[in-house]
C-alpha cells in the first residue's frame, strides 16, 4: 500500500469523498444530537478542534449518486484491493467518522465507527502485506496505533500509542472541554458533515485583512440535491460581529452588482446574516445547477 496503510485510508476516505456530498434537509442548528456527538467523549480533552463526517448519509444522498463517477476518480487504488482480498468495502462499511486535534496532527485522533470488526480489520492488514501486533499496524514502513472501544468502533492515532490513546479519553474528553462544546451546541451534529475549532494563526490573519477577527468557528453542510450551508464566526464581542455582519453585507452588494451575477442570483439572494451574541452566522443554499457552474469556473484554464 502507498505511503499509508489500510486503516489510514479507511478513516481518510470519506472526507476525500465528500467534497459534494452530504445528506440532511435541514443545516439548522442546536439539536447536537447527531451519531457522531456520542464518539466526543472517545476524543482527547486538549483538542483545538473537532470534525465529524456521516459517511452512512453521504452515500445515500442524491448528489452523491450525481457525482459518483467523479469521486471514485479521487479514491485511493487500495480501495479496490481491500475489498477484493479482505471483503471490506470502505464505500459501503464506514459509517461514521470523527477527528479530535490541535497543531500537533501526528497527536489526532480518529474514532471511525463502521460495519467491521477488529479480527476482520487486523486480518486484512496481514493480507495487505503489514503486520499487526497489540494494536500497532505497520504496513509498508507506515505505523498506524489502534484502540479498541467496541466491537465496530476504533480510535486510530499516527503519533499516540495505543495505550496513549486509551489514556488521553480516560484523562478528560472533547465532552468536558468547555470552548468546544459550546461551539458544538450551536451546530447540529447530525448534519453529515460538521466541524468546530479555534481558528488557526495564519488563516486569522487572512481574515484580519478584511476586517475583525474571529477566534473561533463553527459549520455544518447539508446536502439532498443541494447544499444548505451554515458557518459561525466567533469573535470578541457582539460589537465586533456586528461590523462583519455590516462587513458581509456590503460585499453580497456589490457581488449582486456585478454583470456575471445574474448567473448566480439564486446562490446570492439565498446568503443570510444574523448576529447571535458575538458570532455571525452565515447561511446559503447552493442547487445542483449552480453547483455544476462552479464546478466548471473552476476547472477552466487560467
Amino acid at each position: 500500500m502507498n505511503r499509508r496503510n489500510f486503516i489510514v485510508t479507511t478513516a481518510l476516505l470519506a472526507a476525500v469523498a465528500l467534497a459534494p456530498a452530504c445528506s440532511k434537509d435541514d443545516a439548522g442548528g442546536g439539536s447536537s444530537k447527531g451519531a457522531s456527538s456520542g464518539m466526543l467523549s472517545m476524543l482527547p480533552k486538549d483538542s483545538a478542534g473537532v470534525i465529524g463526517i456521516s459517511w452512512a448519509k453521504a452515500r445515500k444522498s442524491a448528489l452523491f449518486k450525481q457525482y459518483e463517477s467523479k469521486i471514485m476518480e479521487n479514491i485511493p487504488g487500495e480501495v479496490g484491493k481491500i475489498k477484493s482480498e479482505c471483503g471490506i468495502d470502505l464505500l459501503a462499511d464506514i459509517n461514521t467518522i470523527v477527528v479530535g486535534g490541535n497543531e500537533d496532527s501526528d497527536k489526532a485522533v480518529i474514532a471511525v465507527r463502521g460495519n467491521f470488526d477488529q479480527a476482520k480489520v487486523e486480518g486484512c492488514v496481514v493480507k495487505m502485506g503489514g503486520t499487526s501486533e497489540n494494536g500497532i499496524y505497520t504496513v509498508e514502513g507506515e505505523v498506524t496505533n489502534a484502540h479498541w472501544v467496541g466491537k465496530d468502533t476504533v480510535l486510530l492515532s499516527e503519533g499516540l500509542s495505543p495505550d496513549k490513546i486509551k489514556a488521553a479519553a480516560s484523562a478528560g474528553s472533547v465532552k468536558d472541554n468547555a470552548k468546544l462544546m459550546g461551539l458544538i451546541k450551536k451546530i447540529d451534529t447530525d448534519a453529515t458533515i460538521w466541524a468546530v475549532g479555534e481558528v488557526p494563526g495564519e488563516l486569522g490573519g487572512m481574515m484580519g485583512m478584511m476586517g475583525e477577527v474571529p477566534h473561533s468557528v463553527f459549520l455544518s453542510l447539508s446536502v439532498t440535491s443541494s447544499i444548505k450551508a451554515k458557518v459561525g464566526l466567533v469573535f470578541d464581542s457582539s460589537d465586533d460581529a456586528s461590523k462583519t455582519k455590516t462587513a458581509i453585507g456590503m460585499g453580497l452588494a456589490m457581488a449582486k452588482g456585478q454583470p456575471e451575477a445574474k448567473d448566480f442570483k439564486e446562490l446570492l439572494d439565498s446568503v443570510s446574516t444574523e448576529v447571535d451574541g458575538k458570532a455571525v452566522v452565515i447561511k446559503a443554499k447552493v442547487t445542483d445547477t449552480q453547483l455544476a457552474q462552479l464546478q466548471d469556473m473552476a476547472e477552466m484554464p487560467f
